[in-house]
């Protein structure tokens, strides 16, 4: 495989990875205050899971830290470094504004926008 950017050969989730800006997810959790009382658990990674349970189908906290458990050996490709507790998940769940996903979603949709299908 070719080292080009047209994200061949690359798993889907990969390729979602990548669209996302790091630095303007950090500049949202500055902005927000949502790095408070936060030590190793950061917006990105707490973005990274969130996506990980919408694309898994989780309906639970519980089924979310199994899921991730399961797939240990992969969570390096995904940017984690650890799995991640329930009651970490469970307190950035309740502690992080919703506004940051929000702020990282339409500004990913606006960066990305002109390229997607017009039609539904």
């Amino acid at each position: 495989m070719g080292k080009g950017t047209n994200f061949s050969g690359q798993p889907i989730f990969t390729q979602l990875l990548n669209l996302l800006d790091k630095s303007k997810i950090s500049k949202a959790s500055k902005a927000l205050g949502a790095y408070k009382y936060v030590k190793r658990f950061t917006s990105h990674k707490h973005i990274v899971v969130m996506l990980f349970v919408a694309f898994e189908g989780y309906n639970s906290i519980r089924e979310t830290v199994l899921g991730l458990l399961s797939n240990a050996h992969r969570l390096g490709h995904l940017g984690l470094d650890y799995v991640v507790r329930r009651s970490t998940l469970s307190e950035a769940n309740a502690r992080r504004t919703p506004e940051i996903f929000a702020r990282v979603y339409y500004d990913t949709y606006r960066r990305y926008s002109g390229s997607l299908a017009d039609s539904s």
